[in-house]
């Protein structure tokens, strides 16, 4: 990449053009038609990525941070249009191209590693033959040797049986490497990778992103990196460009960017990731919070949910306004003037964003909500059980964070608790604020309506768990009327309130939302029972930073203001670092460490804990974590070592 210069308030310009520059943008400006109107999307967007080097692109969820990346294969989505700029790829102008020099580019020059590679598959069609469909695709030969080796490159595991499942017989993460394997089939020039492991855990996050560094530097590809992870980007960019409104905000090298950020915008982020050491961790706390600072948060979420409580008597009196439902991206400057005049429960300061990893609360005080002993769950009879043997219990007011790879048991443990998949075996109790105790190893159809209220779920995917053509508004009416036997618009109003959204998005689609405000209608739905208990499922996995932030710092809130208990699945343990009270590792369906979020992340702990934390990226660090390959280098035995103050750990012995 060329030295760039950074013009007060605009996007980076190119001082001038590398001459093996492979990618070039240009003063790309793209908009899209809404009505009559153009909608610019990008404005004035430059820069360039040499062979073997990696330019991240960063920012917040609509900031055009993907429509930029995906013009290098000359994609732009319906509607849109190039409006000014250029951009070449190894020397072709991608918009001057024919049709067929732009199915040439797209795979054999450029090639794409999307987000979802369960989706990007094609689920009737075995792995060995989209591999090989991908390589005859490009004239080059698709043989079964040349599959093998297409699978060894990417590091999956006997080839020979892999190449004859289909895509749902495999993990995540090997879905992700056979996405990668038919991206590099061609040996393209240039490799975009838009969001590659966000749903995947650390361990595997990890080892993915090991494999894409080594087949950049040895196929010399340029990477374009798209990424609201600022820990992933900075172990894998050269540079990072800040994305805002369609416009790069700041362009840097990557140590100088986490180091010394120029654009407000900029520190923004950064205040806002999560970190595994908690408040403070990147500059020298050493990883333990303050006293001072857990006083701080409490006072703060404390004040954050009494200031939604007072938003909502405005709302039902009328008093409360909010931007037309129509608004478009034309009126984002406007609507950020209007937010910086709303209260904090929706606009909160940079300094706020992110305390929340210091959070001292202490739940659980008096009979636990939820007792599990010896519980076990499996999905058919003869198969392996998913869930084996756990035990815990979820106190009052309390958040119990389970974390663990993909297949560790955590997602169907909160299924179980949800009453998705009944469990097989073992004693499963729900304690109600009346003192009843209920059977919660009933699948849901099994359980009174007042434990169904009592119980309510977040799921992980707003996109596919809100149904598209239902308003925002029923959404939320519909629980109300099923558990309390009125919907009212007020108090459908009053609840779309307390999760931060103004009260005429009742009125809205979800397509009209982005993706942390359907995550907002979400909670607001699960609300609406008036439960004891929520289940948030990887709640925060496809959130940029910020609005994570929020939604974590809304979630605390509304647990302490309405007392709520919380089971809080995770596969990111700076997210579990800043909401959890108590941290409950799996591992092959069983927990090996449970005590207190301070404990737990201050150890001893057990070495599968070890390989997760070690494994977790620190947004700043310029190398990946070495993972190896991941294997077990321990075997469990029986009994447990008690280190105090309720942290328990497996025992163990060495492999």
């Amino acid at each position: 990449m060329t030295a760039l210069h950074q013009p007060r308030g605009g996007a980076s310009r190119l001082a001038e053009t590398a001459p093996d520059a492979v990618v070039s943008v240009r003063d790309l400006s793209i908009s899209y038609a809404a009505g009559r109107r153009e909608v610019p999307v990008v404005r004035g967007v430059s820069f360039e990525v040499r062979a073997g080097r990696a330019l991240g692109l960063v920012g917040e969820s609509g900031s055009g941070k993907s429509t930029v990346a995906r013009t290098l294969l000359a994609h732009l989505r319906s509607g849109s249009r190039v409006v000014g700029g250029s951009v070449h790829v190894a020397g072709d102008d991608v918009f001057a191209l024919d049709d067929r020099a732009r199915r040439a580019l797209r795979g054999g020059t450029a090639a794409l590693v999307a987000q979802n590679a369960g989706q990007a598959l094609t689920p009737s069609m075995r792995v060995g033959r989209q591999l090989r469909e991908a390589l005859e695709s490009h004239g080059l030969p698709g043989g079964h040797d040349r599959v093998l080796e297409l699978v060894r490159h990417v590091r999956l595991p006997d080839p020979e049986t892999l190449v004859r499942r289909y895509p749902h017989q495999l993990s995540g993460g090997q879905q992700q490497r056979v996405a990668i394997a038919m991206a590099i089939a061609a040996r393209p020039r240039v490799l975009v990778l838009d969001e590659p492991t966000t749903a995947l855990d650390v361990v595997t996050q990890a080892a993915v992103l090991e494999l894409i560094r080594d087949l950049a530097e040895e196929l010399d590809m340029a990477i374009v990196l798209v990424s609201h992870d600022l820990g992933v980007v900075s172990t894998m960019a050269d540079e990072i460009a800040v994305m805002r409104d369609g416009v790069i905000v700041e362009h840097a090298p990557t140590a100088e960017l986490f180091a010394s950020p120029r654009d407000p915008y900029t520190r923004e982020l950064l205040a806002s990731i999560p970190r595994v050491g908690g408040v403070g961790s990147g500059s020298g706390s050493g990883g333990r919070d303050s006293g001072s600072e857990r006083r701080v948060t409490r006072e703060r979420v404390s004040s954050l949910g009494t200031r939604l409580l007072e938003r909502v008597s405005r709302v039902v009196s009328g008093a409360d306004t909010a931007p037309p439902a129509g608004a478009g991206a034309g009126d984002a400057a406007a609507a950020r003037a209007a937010t910086a005049e709303e209260p904090r429960s929706v606009q909160r300061t940079t300094k706020e964003r992110g305390v929340l990893n210091g959070t001292g609360f202490r739940g659980g005080a008096g009979e636990p909500v939820v007792t599990a002993r010896d519980l076990v769950v499996r999905y058919g009879r003869g198969l392996p059980a998913a869930v084996d043997g756990v035990s815990f219990e979820i106190g009052r007011r309390e958040t119990l964070a389970v974390v663990g790879e993909s297949g560790s048991g955590k997602s169907t443990l909160a299924a179980a608790l949800a009453g998705l998949i009944p469990a097989e075996s073992g004693a499963f109790a729900f304690r109600g604020a009346d003192g009843v105790e209920s059977d919660l190893t009933r699948p849901v159809a099994g359980r009174s309506t007042d434990v169904r209220r009592a119980v309510q779920l977040i799921f992980q995917n707003a996109d596919t768990s809100l149904n598209p053509r239902r308003t925002v508004g029923a959404a939320i009416a519909r629980p109300l009327k099923l558990f309390t036997g009125s919907s009212s618009p007020e108090r459908v109003a009053e609840l779309l309130v307390e999760v931060g959204l103004p009260a005429d998005f009742a009125s809205r689609l979800p397509a009209q939302l982005s993706g942390g405000q359907r995550q907002r209608v979400g909670i607001a739905r699960a609300l609406a029972a008036g439960p004891e208990l929520v289940i948030a499922d990887e709640i925060t996995t496809a959130l940029d930073v910020r609005v994570q932030a929020d939604v974590l710092d809304l979630l605390t809130a509304l647990r302490d203001e309405k007392g709520l208990s919380c089971l809080f699945i995770s596969h990111d343990l700076a997210v579990v670092r800043g909401v959890a009270d108590r941290v409950a590792v799996m591992t092959g369906g069983r927990i090996v460490e449970i005590g207190p979020a301070d404990a737990v992340f201050r150890g001893p702990n057990h070495p599968y804990t070890r390989t997760l934390l070690e494994a977790t990226l620190d947004p700043g660090a310029t190398e990946l974590p070495g993972v190896g390959d991941a294997r077990p280098r321990w075997r469990a035995v029986d009994g447990w070592d008690d280190h105090g103050d309720g942290h328990r750990v497996a025992r163990w012995e060495s492999a």
